[in-house]
């Protein structure tokens, strides 16, 4: 980084900048004044400076005593920078060819007739150089006309794929109903504009007729030029598209010819104009063709052909970079200077976001990683809030930083001349896939269905509906043993029985904490057989008569319309036994153990062999267990289920308790699929966190194994249970209702899931986060992982906080309501912990005690937690580690700690 990026680097981070390396001309002393002004290191008598090549002049609001500006201009330059010479301050400038002093005087004068500050504007380099530098620009005082939407695309680096994925936008939005008009701002290498002249489109009106004419106004005024723009504009459209949607091209300019423009976007920041003349001119131009968007793809680099528009808060700016270090750090730069001279106001302002390009998954997974989690802390640095103090808006921070992926595709590197042939490539490369999850608020899809069909229902009615069974949901295993059927059959489920149709599944079925794993086993255990179990389950085809046999059960599960000992007494009777062992009988036979045996593995596996033949009605009674179940398994068919284990092993830092678990989990399930024909099944529910600690070598390669029945709640998966416990609660109108919510795509699902929770954070027209991403960010983990009780427990308090509202009535959660409940969440999530995972539960308790003046992200110390402590929480979840080696906290349970945030929540994306 050279002398003047660490300069600008300081200015923007608040502290002190490096003085200057060399000083050769008064430019270098120019550049030097503006960072020290950008980071508020100016005296306070100081108002203003000019300097020109024969002097630096400073403006001052008192007399000021040569030695005082000596001392300054030595602490700000460096020591022997500034001297009296011939009665006069003079500031040194390095000249290798003379050993003499040379120097440009320094002249101080009062600033008697008190000005008003000098006008700014949105330019990299504003022309005065004064105090005021080191705060940021006036806002614009009103939104655009017509409430239009601005979006422009910049990178640092040309050849990222910037113009391309403006297009891709584009062409995305016209597709959802929406007027589009497309301007290429790249005065100096145009895409867009190559694109549309070789798709044969008219250049009547172009983006240098446009600056032209607006340099000509008076006043400001832009009326008449978008007058003229609105009668050529509707002859430059490109493609084709459905109902409303459609795209109007502004391309650069008429020449064929190479060269700079006449007139430049800098030109139009002059007084009576408004700062921000060029963008509302912009934002007229569409309104006054009836567009609601205008992007605009705007010149790559540092330039101020591109400052008037990147210097607007009211403009959605996304910037586009590869994972070139230049082209990182470059935009990394740009980015921290809009955080310091024109940050967004959160809730007001679109946000910013950042496209990462060009990179290979297979290769570069590790950096990208890296990468978007420095790019997302960056850019919710540049998200204000209109009020001091920590708030429910740290979720939306997370949100709307949220770096979007587009991966390298070979199709791009060699495109059509034509826009129809760039648009066909794109759609082939599916970037308008990953466009979807442009974490910026672009505009809801004017396609959308409608939410409100009628005052048939009171909102309140649905809303207390979803409210009641959600709340009746939360703790489902309790008495999910009352029925077989009722459930939402999540792809894990699906894969696990149609896996097992003929051949008794002989496998673990891992989830963490609240992830349903008792609640499939209650489920499983009220249908009996396998094949029942399948059925409930919609899944079709299942030949496997085998009987439901329970050898363990959650100290949750409460018994319904059957009991776990009546499956084992039922099928100790088909067996001609009079009775199985009760839970009571196989738990104390496997306490026994526990105090008995210590780390012997053989005798463990006898043990849990022992247990399974107690179930199943066979008593071993000193017998040979292999022998026992060898020959059970000549008479009939059953699939053993276990789950429970972390009420019979409550603390895995036993080494005992770890080798128990491990022979369960290798050994007697290696014994079982090693009979002939698989004729014995086991379902082992187990959450990850015991499984990674039990088997300590080789339990990735133990958990892969089983990844396809893992019950992980994805961001995906939970939207999809928080559609079915509303669809299930009878909350949605008859319009809004959806079959088979299993099937439904992505995009169908966020669509269908509207009536629920809105499009955004707020109004359609606002600038929220979008509802489907906020949830989801707010009820994770740092394991990428949304936990089933969580969405329930969610949905039950944002419905209760949502009945007595009036008005929303396009939707049944309210956006405060919605952030509101997430602390309950939160809470709940930290007690229920407390109960299910004893170690995670005490470290919790431990930061709870210690929570006074909190603010993440922290340091273990702060909490008083150990190093190998701090570990755990970051491999249960809970924690996340950055560079720097401060500890984030999840959003989830950050707020039932009652730890602070720092302006903006952190959030792992990958």
């Amino acid at each position: 980084m050279s002398g003047s990026d660490m300069g600008m680097a300081s200015a923007v981070s608040g502290a002190a900048p490096t003085p200057p390396k060399r000083l050769f001309t008064w430019v270098d002393v120019d550049e030097h004044l503006v960072v020290l002004a950008s980071a508020g290191r100016w005296p306070d008598w100081l108002t203003a400076a000019d300097c020109w090549w024969d002097g630096l002049e400073l403006t001052t609001s008192r007399v000021v005593a040569d030695q005082e500006i000596l001392d300054w201009l030595n602490t700000s330059f460096g020591p022997r920078s500034a001297e009296v010479r011939e009665g006069a301050v003079h500031l040194r400038l390095d000249d290798p060819r003379s050993a003499d002093f040379v120097g440009l005087p320094v002249a101080a004068r009062i600033d008697e007739l008190d000005a008003p500050p000098a006008r700014r504007v949105p330019a990299l380099r504003e022309k005065a150089i004064t105090a005021q530098l080191s705060k940021p620009l006036d806002r614009p005082t009103a939104g655009f006309s017509g409430e239009v939407q601005l979006i422009a695309f910049h990178s640092f680096k040309g050849g990222v794929g910037r113009t391309v994925h403006a297009a891709a936008t584009a062409d995305t939005l016209a597709r959802r109903g929406h007027h589009v008009l497309l301007v290429d701002a790249d005065l100096e290498a145009p895409g867009i504009t190559w694109m549309y002249r070789s798709q044969g489109g008219q250049f009547d009106f172009c983006y240098e007729d446009l600056l032209t004419l607006l340099h000509a106004t008076e006043n400001g005024d832009s009326s008449s030029v978008v007058e003229i723009g609105a009668a050529y504009l509707p002859n430059q459209q490109v493609g084709r598209y459905p109902d409303s949607g459609r795209i109007s091209v502004l391309p650069t300019g008429r020449r064929r010819t190479l060269g700079p423009p006449r007139i430049e976007p800098a030109d139009l920041l002059t007084a009576p104009r408004s700062p921000y003349f060029l963008t509302e001119s912009i934002a007229a131009l569409a309104a006054g063709i009836g567009a609601d968007i205008a992007i605009v793809d705007l010149r790559a680099g540092a330039s101020e052909l591109s400052a008037p528009v990147l210097l607007d808060p009211r403009v959605q700016r996304i910037f586009v970079t590869s994972l070139s270090d230049q082209s990182l750090v470059g935009t990394k730069t740009l980015i921290e200077q809009l955080l310091h001279r024109s940050p967004t106001v959160l809730g007001e302002d679109p946000p910013s976001t950042v496209i990462v390009t060009q990179y290979r998954p297979d290769v570069h997974s590790a950096l990208v990683d890296t990468v978007c989690n420095d790019l997302a802390e960056l850019l919710a640095g540049t998200i204000d809030t209109p009020s001091e103090g920590d708030s429910e808006e740290s979720v939306d921070r997370g949100v709307l930083s949220h770096p979007v992926l587009s991966p390298f595709r070979e199709e791009l590197l060699a495109l059509p001349s034509t826009w129809d042939g760039v648009i066909k490539v794109l759609e082939s490369c599916r970037i308008s896939s990953a466009l979807d999850f442009l974490s910026s608020t672009l505009p809801s899809p004017r396609s959308a269905p409608p939410t409100a069909t009628g005052n048939d229902v009171d909102p309140s009615v649905l809303r207390r509906r979803l409210q009641e069974t959600a709340q009746s949901l939360i703790y489902a295993e309790k008495r999910a043993m009352a029925s077989a059927s009722g459930f939402l059959v999540t792809d894990p489920l699906s894969r696990l029985l149609s896996d097992h149709r003929t051949e008794p599944p002989v496998v673990l079925v891992v989830g963490a904490k609240g992830a349903g794993k008792t609640f499939l086993y209650a489920k499983a255990c009220a249908a009996r057989t396998w094949r029942n179990f399948a059925a409930e389950s919609g899944i079709g085809d299942v030949h496997l008569d085998a009987s439901i046999v329970p050898v363990l059960e959650s100290d949750n599960l409460i018994p319904g319309a059957i009991a776990t000992q009546d499956l084992r007494d039922e099928f100790a009777a088909r067996l001609g036994h009079e009775s199985s062992a009760t839970t009571r009988d196989i738990k104390d036979h496997l306490r026994r153990a526990l105090n008995t045996l210590g780390t012997d593995e053989l005798a463990w596996r006898t043990v849990w062999l022992e247990s399974l033949a107690m179930a199943a009605g066979v008593r071993p009674k000193g017998g040979d267990p292999e022998q026992l179940l060898t020959e059970l398994a000549n008479r009939a068919n059953v699939v053993f289920v276990i789950d429970g284990l972390e009420d019979l092993l409550q603390s895995m830092g036993s080494e005992v308790n770890q080798t128990a678990l491990r022979v369960l989990l290798v050994d007697v399930v290696g014994w079982l699929r090693a009979l002939r024909g698989r004729p014995l099944g086991l379902v082992v529910f187990v959450r990850q966190d015991l499984v990674s600690r039990a088997v300590r070598q080789n339990s990735g390669q133990l958990l892969s194994r089983y990844e396809s029945y893992a019950l992980r709640w994805d961001k995906e998966e939970a939207l999809r249970l928080a559609l079915w416990v509303t669809q299930h609660a009878d909350a949605l109108r008859g319009t809004d209702i959806v079959s088979e919510i299993g099937d439904l795509s992505y995009d169908e699902l966020v669509s269908a899931l509207i009536p629920v929770w809105g499009w955004k954070m707020g109004t359609e027209k606002s600038k929220e986060a979008r509802s489907h991403l906020w949830v989801p960010a707010a009820l994770g983990d740092f394991n990428d992982q949304v936990q089933a009780r969580d969405v329930v427990v969610f949905l039950s308090e944002a419905a209760k906080e949502s009945v007595s509202y009036q008005g929303w009535e396009d939707r049944l959660l309210v956006p405060s309501a919605m952030r509101k409940a997430l602390l309950e969440c939160s809470t709940l999530k930290i007690e229920a912990i407390g109960q299910e995972n004893q170690e995670v539960g005490d470290l919790l308790s431990k930061m709870q005690r210690q929570n006074q003046g909190v603010t993440v992200p922290l340091s273990r110390e702060e909490i008083g937690l150990s190093f190998e402590e701090a570990s755990f929480l970051v491999e249960s979840g809970v924690f996340a580690r950055d560079k720097e080696g401060r500890y984030w906290v999840a959003e989830i349970y950050r707020h039932g700690l009652g730890f602070g945030s720092a302006r903006r929540a952190r959030v792992l994306w990958r």
